[in-house]
Formats: C-alpha cells, structure tokens, sequence
C-alpha cells in the first residue's frame, strides 16, 4: 500500500516522515467518515484487506479475483461483434472513474481477446502487475516521459495483430450539472492507428464515482485557488475505494462500431461519449 501511495502522490522514498503523517491522517478520516455514514473515506484499511486477500495475483488472474469479490461483479458487454476475434485493433474508450474503468472492460473483453493491453501509467503495474499492461511515465502535469518507449511498445502489440486499450483523455473526467465532462482526447490512438493501419473501435463505460469523489475534487480545487489539476490528483486518493465500492454490483460497458485509421481524437470522443445517452456533457 506504501507504494500505491507514494506513486500517486510523487513522495519520494527518503519521505518517510511524510509517507507515515499521510497514512495517520487517512486513517483518522476514515474512522471519522465509517462512524457517521459507515463507509470509509480512502479505504486504507479495506484496500490493505484487498491486497492481502488477492495473494499477489496479476494480470488477468488479479482481474478476474476482483470480479469475483462481494459475491460477483456482472459486467454486460453491448456491441461486442465490433471488435474482431482477432487482428489489431486498437478500442478508444473513455476514463469515466479511474482503475475500475479497465477492470470493468478487462471484464468484458479478456474472453473474447486475450491479448488485450491496456496503456496505462506506471502506478498502475504495482496493482496489476506487468501482464497486461503497456505502462507510461507521467510527471506532475500529466504529460508522459516514456514517450518514445510507450509508442515503440503499443506499436510492436499492434503489429503482432494484438488488442490494445488506450483511454483516450488519460484523465478522469469531473462532474458538471450532473454530465460528466472529459477532457479533450490525446492524439495517442489516432497516430497509433494511422501508423499500424489498424481500426479504431469508440466504448465507454456506463459508469461514475461517488459524489463524495467529486465534493473532494472540488474542494481541493477551491482550496488551491482553482487548480482542477491539484483537485483531480487528491481526489484521485479515492480511486482504489472507489473501486472497492463497486465490486458485486451491474454494470454496463458498449462498444460501437469501427472507425477507419487515422481517425481524429475529437471524433473518436463524441462517437465513444454518445454510446451511453444522458451520462456526458454535450456542447
């Protein structure tokens, strides 16, 4: 857990004063939060609880032991005949909540492709570990070191004839009169797919974090004179909470028909965007 922690929030290994203070005070809010609505604000203690129940499991055994936590969690997949049994391609998807986002199409998609890779920043291999993931560098503001290292391996995935995820924003989208609003999709997918030759298929998730996800974001926005950047980043400490939150229930994930290489990454959004009607922001 130290080190989920310490990658989320850029603490460097000689932090230990820091590392220590952070985890009292999350724990305190925790029993805080458990004592007056009975559920735990960041989950520590739950997570910790997770990781040891999940046994160092990886890739998509680590998946699928999530999904069968709580009793099951039931992914159903809409237009699934769109993405082919094989050959490359690369699904463009929307990033509605954070790490649950890829464990809800992991769900859906592994038995139909098992060579699925999913581009991912680097925190996340030290919860899923390396089998499934194409991992990516990120400094503060978002923007990715291991440019170059990141695209020679989604490239050789593709030539390979393999299946890739990419989310196309790379970031979780906030809530806005109860639309959820993503930033504008990277070019990632699009060269990637004009360079392989290989179709775009839009998806999305029918899904949202709690509104206790977003009252954190925008607060930490409010307190840090208007920066979304510092409220995403401290409300991302609910990610893995998050996604404990939603192990055993229904979701929904679609997937909508391909687009051609090379297809702008305003395109891609709105075609992904509009596969689950009312739950994004149209302009």
């Amino acid at each position: 857990m130290d080190e989920l922690l310490r990658a989320r929030l850029r603490i460097g290994e000689g932090a230990k004063l820091r590392l220590k203070a952070l985890r009292l005070l999350m724990t305190l809010i925790d029993s805080g939060n458990r004592t007056f609505t009975g559920q735990s604000f960041f989950a520590l203690r739950e997570t910790e609880e997770t990781l040891i129940a999940l046994d160092g499991r990886i890739g998509a055994d680590l998946v699928h032991a999530l999904l069968r936590m709580n009793g099951g969690t039931h992914i159903r997949a809409h237009g699934l005949e769109n993405i082919p049994t094989h050959g490359r391609v690369i699904i463009g998807a929307t990033h509605n909540v954070g790490t649950f986002d890829f464990i809800a199409h992991a769900g859906a998609l592994l038995p139909h492709r098992p060579d699925l890779r999913v581009v991912a920043n680097r925190e996340s291999e030290r919860f899923l570990g390396p089998g499934l993931l194409i991992p990516v560098d990120l400094d503060r503001d978002n923007n990715a070191l291991s440019a170059r290292t990141t695209r020679a391996n989604m490239k050789k995935h593709l030539q390979n004839e393999g299946a890739l995820l990419i989310f196309g924003s790379g970031r979780v989208p906030d809530m806005v009169d109860g639309r959820l609003v993503e930033p504008p999709w990277r070019m990632g997918a699009t060269r990637m797919s004009h360079d392989c030759r290989s179709p775009v298929v839009p998806a999305s998730a029918n899904l949202t974090n709690s509104r206790h996800y977003y009252r954190t974001r925008r607060l930490a926005r409010l307190l840090s004179g208007g920066n979304d950047a510092i409220g995403r980043e401290v409300a991302s400490l609910r990610y893995v909470s998050e996604l404990l939150s939603k192990l055993g229930g229904s979701y929904e994930v679609h997937y909508g028909p391909p687009l051609p290489p090379g297809t702008p990454p305003g395109q891609i959004k709105v075609r992904a965007e509009a596969l689950v009607k009312g739950l994004y922001r149209t302009d």
